[in-house]
């Protein structure tokens, strides 16, 4: 398990919202661009801190997202975020966003946060894994590698509970046949009447899929739960826990000693 810490500056901006793009019935991208022409610097990985005043009565709270694109040289001033209703309080906080998006109040950023990011060599085999809402740090990682290394080795695992829960499918399939070293499986948790790819926990169709895992580099999105017990469940196939990154590891550690 990576625990790497790495001097990070954090820095605030104000932002724009420039545009609030439904992916599905529950999912959106928010475009936002820095009101000053900062540069929004990150590392492909990295959170930031939206701070907002979800309820427009002068309180602000700060949230915390994954960026969901890579950091652009050419357009260093934008950033994307995904955002998912999924409760009261999102469907208020993407109410807000709009809110914003509409006219011509600001919105404050904190970035750049997190130690999972990129950071492993391109020349060993990179296997991502996500569940849910976490495909938005694995997006951003799978730009960032195949911006530097078009031919670098790379599995992608996503799973959610119902296949409507997918989005951006049409971009991870095209990834998959334009590079010929990227694999992309979608998966379920129980087979759906619609449902024909793979279904179960993620371990279980990575151990179908691949046989060694002694050099893969390997970042896992989603539940502290499914973090550790991925990576318990693959130690199997050579998985090292120092070759692990995760942003579990900085908001839920656990005893290195303590089995899931």
């Amino acid at each position: 398990m990576n625990n790497a810490a790495t001097e990070l500056k954090v820095a605030t901006h104000a932002c724009k919202v420039v545009s609030v793009e439904p992916l599905n019935q529950t999912t959106f991208e928010v475009e936002l661009t820095s009101l000053k022409g900062a540069s929004l610097g990150f590392k492909a990985g990295q959170y930031l801190q939206l701070v907002l005043d979800v309820n427009n009565d002068g309180e602000f709270q700060s949230l915390s997202y994954t960026i969901a694109s890579r950091f652009n040289p050419k357009q260093p001033t934008c950033l994307k975020l995904i955002i998912q209703k999924t409760s009261e309080f999102s469907a208020k906080v993407l109410g807000r966003i709009h809110q914003l998006s509409n006219g011509h109040e600001q919105v404050d950023i904190r970035l750049a946060m997190g130690n999972a990011f990129l950071q492993t060599s391109l020349d060993l085999p990179h296997v991502l894994v996500a569940a849910g809402s976490g495909i938005s740090k694995i997006k951003c990682i799978t730009e960032e590698i195949l911006q530097q290394r078009p031919d670098a080795n790379i599995d992608i695992y996503w799973s959610n509970r119902s296949e409507h829960d997918f989005f951006l499918l049409d971009q991870f399939y095209d990834w998959a046949v334009q590079y010929k070293n990227l694999n992309f499986i979608p998966i379920l948790e129980s087979a759906g009447i619609n449902w024909s790819g793979k279904t179960g926990f993620i371990y279980q169709v990575i151990q179908e899929t691949l046989s060694d895992l002694s050099k893969a580099q390997t970042y896992l999105c989603g539940s502290p739960n499914m973090v550790y017990g991925t990576i318990y469940k693959l130690k199997s196939l050579g998985l090292k826990e120092e070759n692990c990154f995760s942003d579990v590891f900085e908001f839920a550690p656990r005893d290195s000693q303590v089995a899931v």
